[in-house]
């Protein structure tokens, strides 16, 4: 039997299985630890919270904000070219285009085909049920609610599934738009664009030009008053949805400020009185073009401008013809022929060495100068400087330029406005063309004399005759309605004036070359030309092409219109008489009546004369 001491000794020398009770001295160690995590764990979700309030704040919320809000443009509405009584020539209509986000669209198509996959094998799942959208993701459907080929829009969005726009359909009117909108098609799209529309197209076109898809002028005034008529697009910021769906406006960020409606000096009657007169003159004629300008020339103001051929600048397909689309009036220069005798005789009647009575020996109706010929139509012997105007006596108007000192005629030429541009400023005006001084011999200046060897423009031609009818003031030609006083300058006295107009009226009279320029209860004055055209090769004139004039102003008592017309081209009668003067007197009877001008001549004169 073991004794108890030795019990005592064994059990004295075997390890406890029991833990020592645990104290604060002891693990104080495992405190500190604990702690620390919990204040390094507490400082870090303090920094980034600082970091997440206060430095990265604004950036933040700019990203948030990007994902449900964006900016969007206010398009400015263009302003109207109004005529001079205000009545619309181009405006703007809205009108809706239809677009698609093939990206967005190819994502909400995986999503939404996931979503029901997911469903088929949870049927009740009420979370991803609402997960569904609640659009319309039919691609067939939406290509024939927009008139577009399925197949062509699915192989559309497949070939640029990264693509964040593709056009539907432009230019729908905005009803047409909002029933296809209203069918929740997803990822589409609309946006509100101005098409500029012309409700008198053709009489106006070459003047009005036109604009691009942008809304920018291009062509003719639309280009010339396009910083006027543009105006300035707004902002506004605006909230979607997940999908790209604009759910609300949230803050206008800028006003639009719709462009000027600018007033134009046309008058919308005589522009298409004289469209409507060179259209059927130019058909009968056969010719290549017809054009015509009508000015005011107490203001300057252009009243009207008008050629044809002309297209539809409403229709894309018209804008094909470019040849059509040019302002011929203002674009195109060329030899104007006898149109500028009445100049020649006002530079004669300037230097002093002339009066009206003076007579001029035209025989035998040629005259040779430095081997070159000039020719009248028959000899008219002794003629006055009216004789030389009615009869249209290119020897007389030649020998007259020859007498006077070389540069007399070519600086009054230049006083009156040729070879420089006008005041108009329309795109793409042509300066025409005087000869350099050097070239100033007494052939070129012969020539001249009678409208040859001189480029004009037809409005500068109108210019020209204007300044005769206001008396030798010349006012600055414009395209806006001119209110309260017009600007002008004299060029020349108002005694030459009025003495080569009483000149002119015999043009019109029996015995004249424009008896059909007459016009019923009205002293008419003008001066026809007909002038051989330039070879296409430049080797000399053409013995088959023409060009035909008519200027002539109304009534010669009190000029109150000037008309300039040309006829290119034309087949068979070619003067300028019988092709171009009937289009003024058409034109010039309609104008005087449409503004109420009074009559200056009793019609019982005209009856009396066979009229």
């Amino acid at each position: 039997m073991k004794s108890p001491v030795a019990a005592s000794r064994r059990t004295a020398n075997r390890p406890s299985s029991v833990s020592q009770r645990s104290t604060v001295e002891r693990d104080s160690w495992r405190f500190r630890i604990l702690w620390g995590v919990t204040i390094l764990i507490f400082v870090l979700v303090l920094g980034r919270a600082f970091l997440l309030q206060v430095v990265q704040h604004k950036f933040l919320q700019a990203k948030a904000d990007a994902m449900v809000l964006s900016v969007d443009t206010i398009p400015a509405h263009r302003g109207m070219l109004l005529d001079r009584f205000g009545t619309p020539l181009a405006i703007s209509t809205p009108l809706t285009t239809l677009w698609l986000d093939p990206k967005e669209y190819l994502q909400q198509k995986a999503e939404m085909e996931d979503t029901q996959a997911k469903l088929r094998k949870d049927p009740n799942s009420k979370s991803l049920k609402l997960k569904l959208p609640k659009t319309n993701f039919d691609l067939g459907a939406l290509a024939l609610a927009v008139g577009i080929d399925p197949n062509q829009l699915n192989a559309q969005i497949q070939s640029k599934p990264r693509s964040r726009y593709l056009s539907l359909k432009r230019q729908m009117r905005p009803e047409d738009a909002d029933v296809v909108m209203s069918r929740k098609f997803q990822s589409v799209y609309k946006q509100t664009d101005y098409q500029r529309y012309y409700p008198q197209a053709q009489p106006n076109a070459q003047i009005l030009g036109l604009t691009n898809r942008a809304g920018k002028g291009i062509e003719g005034l639309e280009a010339n008053f396009d910083e006027a008529l543009t105006g300035h697009d707004g902002k506004m910021r605006v909230m979607h949805d997940k999908q790209g769906n604009r759910i609300k406006d949230v803050d206008l960020i800028e006003s639009e400020r719709p462009g000027e409606d600018v007033k134009l000096s046309i008058d919308g009657r005589i522009q298409y009185i004289m469209y409507r007169e060179l259209a059927a003159s130019g058909i009968a004629n056969n010719a290549r073009s017809a054009t015509a300008v009508a000015l005011d020339p107490q203001t300057g103001e252009v009243l009207a401008m008008a050629s044809w051929p002309s297209y539809n600048p409403n229709d894309p397909d018209g804008l094909n013809n470019k040849d059509a689309m040019r302002n011929r009036a203002v674009i195109d220069s060329f030899e104007p022929g006898s149109t500028m005798k009445p100049f020649t005789i006002s530079a004669a009647l300037e230097s002093g060495k002339y009066q009206p009575y003076t007579q001029v020996n035209t025989s035998p109706g040629s005259l040779t100068i430095a081997g070159h010929t000039i020719h009248d139509h028959g000899n008219n012997g002794m003629l006055d400087l009216k004789g030389i105007i009615v009869k249209s006596s290119n020897v007389g108007a030649a020998k007259i330029a020859l007498s006077l000192p070389s540069n007399t005629l070519p600086l009054f030429y230049e006083r009156i406005g040729f070879g420089k541009k006008t005041t108009l400023g329309f795109p793409g005006e042509s300066r025409g063309l005087i000869l350099p001084e050097k070239l100033w011999n007494p052939a070129e200046v012969a020539t001249m004399s009678y409208g040859y060897g001189i480029n004009v423009s037809l409005i500068q031609l109108a210019q020209g005759y204007a300044t005769i009818a206001a008396g030798g003031v010349q006012h600055p030609v414009t395209l806006r309605k001119v209110e309260g006083t017009a600007p002008g300058k004299r060029l020349f006295d108002e005694k030459i004036a009025s003495e080569v107009i009483t000149m002119m009226e015999g043009v019109t009279a029996p015995g004249g070359t424009a008896k059909q320029a007459a016009i019923p209860g009205y002293r008419v004055a003008g001066k026809t030309g007909t002038a051989h055209k330039l070879r296409p090769d430049g080797r000399g004139y053409s013995e088959t092409e023409y060009r035909g004039l008519f200027v002539g102003l109304a009534p010669a008592s009190h000029p109150r219109i000037v008309i300039a017309v040309v006829v290119e081209n034309p087949v068979g009668q070619y003067y300028g008489g019988l092709v171009a003067a009937p289009i003024f007197a058409k034109i010039m009877t309609e104008s005087l009546r449409l503004m109420n001008v009074p009559m200056d001549k009793s019609l019982a004169v005209d009856k009396k004369a066979g009229k």
